[in-house]
Formats: structure tokens, C-alpha cells, sequence
């Protein structure tokens, strides 16, 4: 990955343009507003943050306006290209300060839980994390661009045909970022029910085999009864003890460890996670060619990441302000990659709420808990609220 991180460096010194070669259109630049970066502080988003909570109606506007012309995202294009780049550049400048040996992040709270990554902060390796994701859908389009002078430019029209498929958010407005995010969560959804019933069949299986580990619980209607539910969101119920629904994940319950799951639950999990890339129904079906091992390896990874971003989330107390201080991009960037809800039928407090919620729940696991059980639990847990909806 370091290596097409460098590769697409040089290759965007040789043809990014100055911002100001091209001009804007008035109802492109108003859609792109500057704000607090995931990564440098000096380094612009699309989106502002909610810190006083009064601005979510502008917020929710700004994300349903329509979307650019064909033509002005051609004009954009290179202006992105020079976004991605700086992107780029902001990677290594995290590296390369993270690798010192006294860096100002050492001392910060929650070092001694982000001890391996030097204590990089939650933003910057949510920004690094992110631009890894975002570089699969776009590395294309921009090789070519910037590689092969003039016969490039079709891939400009390539990525603007298909923008889901081949462009990041260093290309588009937020709308559609907010659009596309909304497609995705669609797509998930579809493989909640069979995550569902899996984790069901499975409990069943080995309450029959004698575990005791869920006594009599053997479906979802039993469960909800055993559980204290204080309201429901766009997730699902909102439970004020985990323990009942931890205790499913125990050692010898078949849900414990995502290695040693099925073939079929694999699936299920990996195509209702934050793995696949769009055009998702193609992916969805190349996914029954790749070994079992991978596509487990890869659950595991986004289970980490969830478990790691989660406790940062908790150390800067975002949980207890309802996330307000997350921007747009980050609380998108957050629900994907947990499973929860970016449907466009939800404002942003909606979203907000969801992963706050969620972060309530989570920060009942204590730390000292194995971590593959911990990291079944966290794939698993969105269909399982969502299975115990009343």
C-alpha cells in the first residue's frame, strides 16, 4: 500500500494543476464548505462540525441539494486530483511524525490504549484509514489521468459516468458522498436477515448440543424478554446491559471467533461489513471465489479497527456529548464502517444518535476481554439489534 501511496504521489507532481487554473461554478463551490480536518488541522473537509448542536437543518440541507453537472465534475477534476495528492502528502507527514521519537501525540490521554501506533490521534488514523479505503476506488482513474497525457482524459470520463465506482470524496460534493453512503447501507441491509438467522441457527445448535452458555434462549423473541431496553433507534433496541447479549458470544458457542465460522456466515458477515467496494452486487459475487481464510482475515481486520475506534471515541468523550463534536464526514465515515444507518431517510442527529447509542453499549466490554470474542461481537452486533426489533 506504501508503495501506490508513493507511486501515486509522484505521479500527481507531474500534472496536478494550481487551484486556481480552473474556475468554479457558484453552486459547485458553495456545496464544498471548508472545515476541521480528519488529518492537519490546516487541512480543509467538506463538512463542519455540529459542536453547539444548532446547525443540523443547514446540515441535512446541504446534504440533499442536488447534485454537479456532468461538466462541472469534469472542471473539478483536476482540483480533486490535487486534493487527493495532499491527502497523500498528509499521510507520510503522519507517518513520519508518529515515527519520531518525541512527538506532542505520546503524551496525549489514551496513549497507553494507542501505545501501537505512537499515539497518533483517533482524526489522524481515521484519516489514514479512510484514504487507504478511498484509494481502491480511485487509483484508476488517476493513474490514467495523470500517466498518459491526452488519451488520460477518458478516464476522467470513466470516473464521472460511474462516480460511485471510481471516485473518492476528494471528487464529489457532499450530496453525494451523502447519496452514496445511503446506497451502501441499502446494499448491507439486504444480508442483515441472513446474518440474523445465522447467528440464530448457530445459538441453537449449540444450546441443543448441551452449552449452556444462553440457558434457554434459542431465538430473538426469547432474548428481548431477558433484555432492559431504555427506547429503539434506527439500529435497533438500545440496551442498557450488554451481558445477555455477550454471553452469546462465549467460549464454545460457535459465535466466539469469526475464523471458525461457517462458509455461508462469512459471507454474510463480510457482505453486511464495510469490505466490499462498489459496483457492490459484483463484488457481493466474487466474494464466493475467495478462500474462506481471506475473506475471515479481512472481518477481522474491520472488527479491529471498529474496537479501536471505539475506545478512541470513548477516551475524547464523544459518547457522552452525542457526538456532536464529530463532523458530517466523520459521524458517514463512522456508521459505515460499524453497520450502522446512512440511509438518506435519516438526518445527521438521527446518525448522531445511533452512534452514540452504539458507543453506550460497546463501552460495557471491558478491555481486558479476548479479542476475537470482542471482535465477533462488534461485526455481529448491528443484525442482531436489528433482529430484536419488538
Amino acid at each position: 500500500m506504501n508503495t501506490i501511496l508513493r507511486s501515486s504521489s509522484l505521479l500527481a507532481r507531474c500534472r496536478v494543476p494550481q487551484l486556481t487554473a480552473t474556475r468554479r461554478t457558484p453552486a459547485f463551490q458553495q456545496q464544498h464548505i471548508l472545515s476541521p480536518s480528519i488529518g492537519f488541522p490546516n487541512h480543509h473537509r467538506f463538512f463542519s462540525s455540529n459542536a453547539n448542536g444548532d446547525g443540523d437543518d443547514d446540515e441535512d440541507r446541504l446534504l440533499r441539494q442536488p447534485f454537479p453537472s456532468h461538466l462541472d465534475q469534469i472542471k473539478m477534476f483536476p482540483v480533486g486530483v490535487k486534493r487527493l495528492f495532499s491527502d497523500i502528502q498528509t499521510y507520510f507527514h503522519i507517518q513520519d511524525a508518529a515515527s519520531t521519537a518525541t512527538n506532542c501525540w505520546k503524551d496525549r490521554p489514551g496513549n497507553n490504549y494507542n501505545k501501537h501506533h505512537h499515539g497518533v490521534p483517533r482524526r489522524q488514523q481515521a484519516f489514514q484509514r479512510k484514504l487507504i479505503k478511498e484509494l481502491q476506488s480511485v487509483a484508476v482513474p488517476v493513474v490514467g489521468y495523470v500517466a498518459i497525457p491526452v488519451v488520460g482524459n477518458a478516464f476522467v470520463l470513466l470516473a464521472i459516468a460511474f462516480p460511485k465506482v471510481f471516485l473518492s470524496w476528494h471528487f464529489l460534493t457532499p450530496s453525494q458522498v451523502r447519496s452514496f453512503a445511503s446506497d451502501e447501507h441499502w446494499f448491507r441491509i439486504r444480508y442483515h436477515h441472513e446474518l440474523a438467522d445465522c447467528i440464530w441457527s448457530t445459538i441453537s445448535a449449540c444450546a441443543g448440543r448441551g452449552h449452556s452458555f444462553g440457558g434457554s434462549i434459542v431465538d430473538a423473541k426469547t432474548m428481548r424478554t431477558q433484555l432492559e431496553i431504555i427506547e429503539e433507534d434506527a439500529v435497533g433496541p438500545v440496551i442498557k446491559d450488554i451481558t445477555p447479549l455477550w454471553n452469546l458470544f462465549g467460549p464454545g458457542s460457535g459465535l466466539d471467533d469469526v475464523q471458525a465460522l461457517p462458509q455461508q456466515h462469512i459471507l454474510a458477515l463480510a457482505r453486511s461489513s464495510d469490505l466490499l467496494r462498489p459496483p457492490f452486487d459484483l463484488s457481493s459475487f466474487l466474494l464466493n471465489f475467495i478462500p474462506k481464510s481471506w475473506t475471515a482475515r479481512q472481518v477481522d481486520r474491520i472488527a479491529n479497527a471498529i474496537a479501536k475506534d471505539d475506545r478512541l471515541l470513548m477516551l475524547e468523550g464523544h459518547h457522552a456529548n452525542g457526538c456532536e463534536s464529530l463532523t458530517a464526514e466523520e459521524v458517514i465515515d463512522a456508521c459505515l464502517l460499524r453497520g450502522l444507518p446512512s440511509k438518506m431517510t435519516l438526518s445527521m442527529q438521527d446518525m448522531r444518535r445511533c452512534l452514540t447509542n452504539h458507543l453506550a453499549m460497546t463501552s460495557q466490554i471491558p478491555e481486558t476481554f479476548d479479542p476475537a470474542q470482542q471482535g465477533s461481537f462488534l461485526m455481529h452486533l448491528p443484525a442482531l439489534r436489528e433482529s430484536l426489533r419488538s
